[in-house]
């Protein structure tokens, strides 16, 4: 297209004054980009930023976002190529949009990565959004109301548990560093092998979660398998209940073992029972209270 330079100056001004851009103005005008640029310099006027990009980032974010039922909400904005992360591109910049929905509700950046724990992928509702520290500490509540007690010490890769352990979203421990050195591994098949400090024994792998506890109670920090404290060695689970019951009474157990005592997840040997010492305990009981009722029907209650 043509342009001309003989544009009268104030048609240019008056619609610089009126916020449109340069491509704008030089293409309604007919008239070239760069002088449109200089004027607008002289005049010490703003540069034109589009509509859109005067908007929040926490209004564009609300944009890219559709509820689906469970009170959640789909990004239905740009994602990472490699594993479909929700982003949300602001002022040049890319951003997560977890991390943006983890601001909308708690006024502050997140610590670490920041995702749903609500279970639907990718989730962005500020509500199920967490970041690092948030949703360890959700966690350990969850561990906590399950009996599970803290984690183990140090992983078995003897790494401290105290700075790298983590909790899955059910409450079962692991450990972060290990997590990131297996990641590594994979992408660099040539990284040498980190250690592993296996247990020798059956015995060995128990203890490694058994930690002592008040009143003879022995804690589980290991994890567990439908709600029953799991040892895992060689390549197998044991029931923890059971490894207990053979290191204190130096025997198979016959039939289920189970906790005697009223602490969750107790794995004291002397607690622990199997099928015919609960059917002792029962019997004993039972007999107690037949011995209970003839008392009280020769001397009454009162007596």
């Amino acid at each position: 297209m043509h342009h001309t330079q003989g544009v009268p100056r104030a048609d240019i001004i008056a619609l610089l004054q009126e916020g449109h851009s340069n491509s704008r103005i030089a293409r309604d005008l007919h008239c070239n980009k760069p002088r449109v640029a200089a004027i607008r310099a002289e005049l010490g006027l703003p540069n034109f930023v589009p509509a859109a990009q005067t908007r929040t980032i926490e209004e564009k974010w609300a944009l890219y976002t559709r509820p689906v039922d469970g009170g959640h909400l789909e990004w239905t904005g740009e994602r990472a190529k490699a594993n479909k992360t929700p982003l949300l591109a602001y002022k040049e910049k890319h951003h997560s949009a977890a991390g943006v929905a983890f601001r909308i509700r708690t006024g502050t950046a997140p610590e670490g990565y920041a995702f749903a724990d609500c279970g639907l992928k990718h989730c962005v509702a500020p509500d199920h959004v967490n970041d690092e520290t948030g949703r360890q500490r959700a966690r350990r509540e969850l561990r906590t109301s399950r009996g599970l007690g803290d984690g183990p010490t140090h992983c078995v890769s003897d790494h401290d548990q105290t700075e790298n352990g983590r909790l899955e979203a059910d409450g079962t421990a692991y450990c972060g560093l290990c997590k990131v050195l297996d990641k590594r591994a994979e992408r660099d098949p040539s990284a040498p092998p980190r250690t592993k400090h296996r247990a020798k024994s059956l015995k060995e792998a128990f203890s490694r979660h058994a930690v002592r506890d008040d009143g003879g109670h022995v804690r589980w920090t290991g994890t567990t398998s439908h709600t029953t404290p799991s040892v895992w060695f060689q390549g197998a689970t044991y029931s923890a209940y059971k490894v207990a019951f053979r290191l204190h009474h130096g025997r198979e157990p016959e039939g289920t073992v189970t906790s005697g005592c009223d602490v969750p997840h107790c794995v004291a040997g002397a607690h622990v029972e199997d099928r015919p010492m609960r059917h002792a305990k029962q019997e004993a009981a039972r007999q107690e209270r037949q011995l209970n009722r003839l008392y009280s029907g020769i001397f009454g209650e009162a007596a």
